[in-house]
């Protein structure tokens, strides 16, 4: 099969585009992203796509910096494709709880991208993101040391809206491309400096491998999409698992059935703590290694009392219950892996726990005429026309610079940030507030509205009804 063929079916099977889309491409220069833009320049007529493509100077290589941007300025003009260059430096003073310059670098770029998405109205963000970047990053992991979170890879689709179209194709493949059609690119010199671990890893542990298999690219690539598949299988496990050991919700944590507990498996007691303790600390909790075993730990000894634990939680234990709590001295953001707030994949149809909170959520489909048009915005209910978002949903918290268009505003868009100060929301509740987000933006801020552009109209024929069962247990 053709390579432009090949990566159209990967965009169609992951539905990560639908016909008309207004589309922003992140273009460096560099073969990747040029090959990217390459691409779905040769797909809008068929998709009907409009193409943006947005480049980001962050001038962290003087002049050849300069030079990049001016090189994406003349293949657009030759692609006749609209083209926003942003010029964004960085420096020590944007690396505050980075890792590093190029961390702080991208944290900017997405936010541009993000920003300009917006501003435009389009609903995808396309980044150049290959098979051999999907391979050095499990590799990068797997040095580090993680869990199946960090093997899961990069994601096909990152909420709300990023898209990877070139995921499952190699870097050898895109340059075959990029010579059969003649098209030139820029290279960045800072990709061969060892002084970075994706370098390395991309120099020296690769070649090692490939001498070993081949293949490897290939190998890690569906090695990601199996780890994937299983993670989320495992986290509905852990969802059935908590509602038959999981009890009393407290107003400063949660409990649970120690025996219950006891007669999981390993790898499922894991995913159970680290559920808890998101639920009891918020989206800021997100427990390390040490931090669980250390749980695990006192709950298999069956120790009696309490234990403080680094992460500012309580553990007691009273008879045959496990009390995790928060310890109100010591509630202090954190965030041991700097991973993302809590996010969870919602399938349709579907049954969870938002575990910030203890709410049950049930997701269904409907279609049919005679739609009730108008609902009250304030509702533990959400009904919305299907045909009007991809049906790719999450589950997550809030962050800031979320924006929406809250129903009954006549199609204004608002400041999450905003809309809760609006309707009081307490600045401790606000993380633990479940929003129901698709690729094209937040759907539903769950329990208090939906959004404007996703509602039910005499038009609609397909409905996704969204039911929050229970009043929320903040803590």
């Amino acid at each position: 099969m053709p390579l432009i063929e090949q990566i159209e079916e990967f965009i169609s099977r992951k539905q990560m585009l639908r016909r008309g889309d207004k589309v922003v491409v992140s273009v460096s220069g560099g073969p990747d992203s040029v090959a990217l833009l390459a691409v779905l320049d040769q797909l809008r007529a068929t998709w009907a796509f409009t193409l943006s493509v947005v480049h980001v100077n962050h001038g962290l290589r003087g002049r050849e910096s300069d030079e990049d941007a001016d090189f994406v300025l003349r293949l657009c003009r030759e692609l006749q494709v609209e083209c926003v260059v942003k010029t964004l430096p960085v420096n020590t003073e944007y690396c505050s709880g980075k890792s590093s310059l190029q961390a702080a670098a991208r944290d900017r770029r997405y936010r541009a991208l993000s920003s300009i998405a917006q501003e435009i109205g389009a609903q995808r963000i396309a980044t150049g993101h290959t098979a051999d970047d999907q391979a050095e990053t499990v590799v990068m992991w797997m040095v580090r040391g993680t869990g199946t979170r960090g093997l899961r890879g990069i994601p096909t689709i990152r909420e709300p809206n990023i898209i990877r179209p070139l995921l499952q194709t190699t870097r050898s493949e895109l340059m075959s491309y990029l010579g059969n059609r003649g098209l030139s690119y820029r290279m960045d010199s800072s990709n061969t400096k060892s002084v970075y671990v994706r370098n390395r890893i991309r120099r020296n542990v690769l070649p090692l491998l490939r001498s070993h298999n081949a293949n490897i690219v290939r190998t890690l690539t569906r090695q990601v999409e199996i780890v994937q598949e299983e993670d989320s299988f495992l986290e509905q496990l852990v969802t059935e698992a908590l509602g038959k050991i999981q009890r009393n919700q407290r107003s400063k944590g949660t409990s649970m059935n120690q025996a219950g507990f006891l007669e999981l498996p390993l790898a499922l007691r894991r995913r159970v703590i680290r559920r808890l303790l998101l639920l009891v600390g918020g989206s800021w909790m997100l427990p390390g290694f040490e931090t669980v075993e250390t749980i695990l730990k006192f709950i298999e000894e069956g120790r009696s009392g309490s234990e403080m634990l680094v992460s500012g939680m309580v553990l007691m234990r009273e008879y045959d219950q496990i009390h995790i709590l928060v310890d109100q001295q010591d509630r202090q953001p954190r965030n041991e892996n700097e991973n993302e707030p809590f996010i969870q994949d919602i399938n349709i149809p579907s049954k969870t726990v938002w575990p910030l909170t203890g709410q049950a959520l049930e997701i269904s489909a409907k279609a049919g005429r005679n739609l009730t048009v108008f609902q009250e915005p304030a509702s533990k209910q959400a009904q919305c026309d299907m045909d009007t978002f991809t049906p790719s949903l999450t589950l997550r918290s809030w962050r800031p610079g979320d924006r929406f268009f809250p129903l009954g505003m006549g199609g204004k868009s608002k400041k999450l940030q905003d809309f809760f100060s609006d309707n009081k929301v307490p600045r401790s509740q606000r993380s633990q507030i479940p929003l129901l987000v698709a690729p094209e933006g937040i759907v539903w801020v769950g329990g208090y509205r939906m959004d404007h552009r996703f509602r039910i109209t005499e038009d609609t024929r397909n409905v996704l009804v969204a039911n929050l069962s229970q009043e929320p247990s903040f803590v």
